[in-house]
């Protein structure tokens, strides 16, 4: 049976939310949701990961969103 390929963009739902990350495990980026972005929303869940994987605090570290 083959599987189908799916684009990053299709495989996400309106409330979901990416993180990129390098070959190398490095982070990336972000990907937030539209609705999201509009009320500077990031679920504590993904904040926790950020910080235990990457040793970073959204709410006092600067980051670019894109």
């Amino acid at each position: 049976m083959a599987r189908k390929k799916i684009s990053f963009e299709e495989s996400l739902e309106d409330t979901d939310f990416g993180l990129i990350i390098s070959a190398k495990g490095e982070l990336k980026g972000m990907y937030i949701p539209e609705q999201m972005e509009e009320i500077d929303y990031v679920p504590a869940e993904i904040m926790q990961i950020l910080n235990d994987v990457y040793g970073m605090h959204m709410d006092t570290d600067s980051a670019t969103i894109h």
